[in-house]
C-alpha cells in the first residue's frame, strides 16, 4: 500500500504506486507519499524527469471506495483537504512529470494522470470518469485540467455519462498525448524522460510556470474540496458506497439531491 520511488540513470526517477491488489486504488499513504516525494523532489538536483505508474495491470483505480462512507464531518474536511494539497503538489511540480497508463485509469485515475505533462498510454488504457456511481464529483484538479485537455463540452460530457474511453478514443481527444502498443508503454515513457531531462531545467520549470497559474489552480481545488465534502454527506453517496460493496447498482431514484 506504498507509493514505489527507484530513481534511474539519466535524471530520471520512476514513481509507481504499488497496490496491484486493489488496481492501485488510492489509500491516505499513497496521496500523502505522492504529496512528499514532489515537495522533495522538487528541490533535488538529480531528479530532472519523473514517470508515473501503476503496478501490475492497471495505473489506478481512483479512490478507495472501501474507506468512503463516513459521515465525520470534520475527518472528511481533512480528507478532501489533504488531497487538494496533495493534487496542488504534483500539478505545481517544476520538473517533467510522464503518466505511463495502462489498464484501468478510473475516477482519480484520470485525476493523476491529466496532472501530468505529458500521458502515455497503452492499448489496453481504459479511462473512465466513475465519480456519480457513488454520488461524488471530479476531483485531484479535474476541474481545472480535463478542460484544458478536452474542452470544456467534452470535460462537462464525460464527467455526466462516465463514458469509459479506450487509448484510442482518449488520444483522439486528446487526454492521452502517445498511444503505444502493449509491451511498450514503459520504454516509450522512460524514453519521453530521458528526453525532458537531458533539457534546459530553468526553462523547462519556467514554461509550466506560465502554463499554470497556482492561484487557479488552488481555487479549483478549493472548489473540488468543498463540493466533495458536501456530497459526501448525502445519501446519494451513501447509496452508491453501499451499492459498490453489496456489487449492484445504486438506486438514486429515492434519495434527495441534497440530502
Amino acid at each position: 500500500m506504498t507509493l514505489r520511488r527507484q530513481d534511474l540513470e539519466q535524471g530520471v526517477t520512476l514513481l509507481t504506486i504499488d497496490r496491484p491488489e486493489a488496481r492501485n486504488a488510492l489509500s491516505a499513504q499513497i496521496r500523502d507519499d505522492l504529496a512528499r516525494c514532489c515537495r522533495s523532489m522538487a528541490f533535488e538536483d538529480s531528479v530532472r524527469a519523473v514517470v508515473l505508474t501503476g503496478a501490475g495491470d492497471h495505473f489506478c483505480a481512483g479512490g478507495d471506495v472501501k474507506t468512503m462512507g463516513g459521515q465525520d464531518r470534520a475527518a472528511l474536511e481533512e480528507r478532501y483537504a489533504a488531497m487538494a494539497r496533495a493534487a496542488e503538489a504534483v500539478i505545481l511540480f517544476p520538473k517533467p512529470l510522464i503518466a505511463a497508463v495502462r489498464g484501468h485509469a478510473a475516477g482519480a485515475g484520470v485525476g493523476l494522470a491529466c496532472l501530468a505533462d505529458v500521458v502515455v498510454a497503452d492499448t489496453s488504457a481504459k479511462f473512465t470518469l466513475s465519480f456519480l456511481k457513488v454520488g461524488l464529483v471530479p476531483d485531484w484538479g479535474l476541474s481545472h485540467t480535463l478542460p484544458r485537455r478536452v474542452g470544456a463540452a467534452a470535460a462537462r460530457r464525460l464527467a455526466l455519462t462516465q463514458e469509459r474511453l479506450d487509448a484510442f478514443e482518449a488520444h483522439r481527444l486528446g487526454l492521452v498525448d502517445r498511444c503505444v502498443e502493449e509491451g511498450d508503454l514503459m520504454s516509450a515513457a522512460l524514453m519521453q524522460a530521458q528526453s525532458l531531462a537531458a533539457s534546459a531545467p530553468g526553462a523547462i520549470a519556467a514554461i509550466k510556470s506560465m502554463g499554470d497559474d497556482p492561484q487557479a489552480v488552488r481555487k479549483a481545488l478549493r472548489i473540488e474540496a468543498r463540493n466533495q465534502l458536501e456530497r459526501a454527506l448525502t445519501l446519494e453517496h451513501r447509496e452508491g458506497v453501499a451499492a459498490f460493496r453489496e456489487k449492484r447498482a445504486p438506486d438514486f431514484t429515492s434519495s434527495s439531491p441534497s440530502r
